[in-house]
């Protein structure tokens, strides 16, 4: 049986743990190709907005408590609501696209060479869906297990590699100008937009906790920046901006460099872990509320279990066909997802708001409240 309330704190722990792998992990490459030396900016510069779209996500929630983002949006917007609604349906189906792609080629180059990824991707998904069935409350606890775990082992790496490291590598900043900053924040602003999977849960925290929502999605925010700015400002400083940038996964390297005394040389296996753990909530999280969103879209009652199912294998089979070589796959989240993620995390939930604000929703939740009391 599923369980889908959560705490403020669960929220705010599953809102930190599945958008910080983007930034330690996943996209380190493209932000290093955009900004070059000033690429470790992108985190603190998109910090301002990624507050703002905080505000807006909690404000939101507050107006339409119990309500996902699939169910408010036609209230909002009316028919252009629906439109919106399929938008951000479809973007949660783009993240588990967007991960599992990058997860198994990972895993082939520097791993597993000889297994095809496809193999890899089915089996991986067979165990997301899993936790995905299981439930909101499910996922929020295995997160609770691996977030705490994943930090301490990113804080040790970053310790262990420190030896190698030069931070005069990091001046002088804006060298070529503010070009290449304002491209790597956009980007910066990709990763921030990857929490908009807030405006689906957000529903499911125990009313009682809502109020502690909007601080412990803060805490997410800046937990999200700091695990975007320091593995793009240590590969910089390890490797030099230009040979990072030309790593598929630099931040990869800082672990083939450390040892840990005699007795455990292939440190390497433990960023397996931090890798595939890390994806594993991720992707269980987008495939519940891409389910959950595209059943309230289509105002039907799927069983979760087979839509679940059918979509967990849907992304196993795009994620192959769909990006013929990897420069096809770069050109899309470069071009295509991290774009939309800004404007779909970023940009729309403040205009929205504001939206609500105009149309006198606060006011008339508020009257409710206090006539109801």
């Amino acid at each position: 049986m599923q369980r889908w309330e959560i705490s403020s704190t669960q929220a705010g722990m599953l809102a930190a743990g599945v958008v910080a792998l983007t930034g330690h992990a996943l996209a380190v490459t493209y932000f290093l190709q955009a900004g070059g030396r000033d690429a470790w900016l992108s985190g603190p510069l998109a910090l301002p907005l990624g507050l703002i779209a905080i505000w807006s996500y909690s404000y939101l929630g507050r107006l339409f408590p119990g309500k996902t983002i699939v169910e408010y949006l036609p209230k909002l917007l009316g028919y252009l609501g629906y439109v919106v609604a399929v938008l951000y349906v479809v973007f949660l189906f783009a993240v588990l696209v967007f991960t599992i792609r990058l997860t198994m080629d990972w895993l082939v180059d520097s791993i597993l060479p000889e297994t095809p990824s496809w193999v890899m991707g089915f089996l991986y998904m067979a165990s997301v869906y899993y936790l995905a069935v299981l439930g909101l409350d499910a996922i929020a606890r295995t997160n609770q297990f691996t977030l705490p775990l994943l930090t301490v082992l990113g804080i040790f790496i970053s310790v262990a590699s420190m030896q190698a490291k030069d931070y005069r590598l990091l001046l002088p900043m804006f060298e070529k100008g503010l070009g290449p900053v304002f491209s790597t924040t956009l980007l910066g602003l990709g990763n921030v937009g990857e929490l908009l999977v807030i405006l689906m849960y957000n529903a499911y925290v125990a009313p009682g906790d809502r109020k502690k929502s909007g601080k412990a999605y803060a805490l997410a925010l800046l937990y999200a920046i700091t695990t975007l700015t320091g593995p793009l400002a240590g590969s910089i400083a390890a490797l030099g901006y230009r040979v990072a940038g030309n790593m598929t996964y630099p931040t990869f390297q800082h672990w083939l460099t450390v040892t840990f005394a005699r007795f455990f040389e292939r440190t390497d296996l433990l960023a397996a872990h931090q890798w595939l753990a890390g994806a594993y909530v991720r992707c269980a999280l987008y495939l519940l509320m891409f389910g959950t969103g595209f059943n309230q879209l289509l105002r039907v009652k799927f069983r979760h279990t087979y839509l679940l199912a059918g979509a967990a294998l849907a992304v196993v089979i795009l994620s192959e066909i769909a990006f013929p070589t990897r420069t096809v796959f770069d050109e899309w989240v470069t071009r295509m997802y991290l774009p939309a993620s800004a404007v779909l995390g970023v940009v729309l939930p403040p205009l929205l708001a504001a939206v609500a604000w105009a149309r006198g929703m606060g006011r008339k939740a508020q009257g409710a409240k206090t006539h109801g009391a």
